[in-house]
């Protein structure tokens, strides 16, 4: 999933030209700068004598380097539309040709129409003994293959492209209904004899392109607000340990000063 989010980032970024990506790098170190130059400061909340140390940079390091990585990714996000639906156009061309899950899908959709009897199997061999054909003369088996040709396919989307499947749960493949509706329309709009095995596929490309368009907005927003939580929560380990280390610092001083304080005291009478 990482990946694929990473994936969407850059391209989002580059889709802007060269020019547009400069600034934004820019940018991002301008912020990290600001997030280096708090860290330094933020000591001087309390511990005004802190002495800077090589862990004390190796911390600021970690915040900025946050920064700019976060700052990238929230900006990367605002092509997100654009850069997911070429990704699905690819992914469209590519499992259309996709031999193997065809072979998958053929495979799984002729042992299904086996063990529900809907259709006469007798004279249609086996796809491991090089079988090719399979009776859908019926309205339910010709549903039935739709499903699992769309649903390999959704699947096979939702395992190339996680983040994008995860939002728009392209796991759960294409609705019955939909599957349905469209056996009946490729019967009434032609003349034809059996429903194409590979319709499936077709309506897997066209219910998560639907699926993206509708969700895409929903998908930037919820992704920019967990990046935002995530961004803080990370934020929250060197900002936390450089506190925890000036704190320690102005102990130790307050502790040395009271030790020569102590020193200083004359018991001779």
């Amino acid at each position: 999933m990482l990946r694929n989010f990473i994936q969407i980032v850059s391209e989002g970024i580059r889709m802007d030209g060269t020019g547009l990506t400069v600034v934004y790098i820019v940018l991002a170190l301008a912020l990290s700068a600001v997030v280096w130059w708090a860290c330094t400061h933020y000591t001087k909340l309390w511990n005004t004598v802190y002495h800077v140390t090589p862990s004390f940079h190796v911390l600021c390091c970690v915040a900025a380097v946050v920064t700019f990585f976060a700052t990238l990714c929230f900006i990367g996000l605002k092509n997100m539309k654009p850069v997911s639906e070429r990704i699905v156009e690819e992914w469209g061309e590519e499992v259309m040709d996709d031999y193997e899950l065809s072979e998958k899908c053929f495979r799984e959709s002729y042992y299904a129409i086996k063990d529900t009897g809907m259709e006469d199997i007798q004279g249609y061999r086996a796809p491991e003994n090089g079988g090719n054909l399979i009776p859908i003369s019926r309205r339910e088996t010709r549903i039935l293959v739709g499903e699992i040709y769309a649903g390999n396919a959704c699947r096979d989307f939702a395992r190339r492209n996680p983040f994008i499947g995860y939002f728009i749960k392209a796991d759960e493949g294409v609705p019955s209904e939909i599957i349905a509706e469209d056996v009946d329309s490729f019967f009434r709009s032609r003349n034809a004899d059996t429903y194409p095995l590979e319709r499936g596929f077709v309506l897997a490309i066209r219910q998560i392109t639907s699926d993206l368009q509708a969700q895409c907005g929903k998908i930037v927003r919820h992704t920019r607000w967990w990046l935002f939580l995530v961004f803080l929560l990370v934020q929250s380990i060197p900002f936390g340990a450089i506190g925890y280390l000036a704190w320690r610092d102005l102990k130790n001083h307050k502790r040395t000063e009271a030790d020569n304080d102590h020193d200083d005291f004359d018991f001779d009478f």
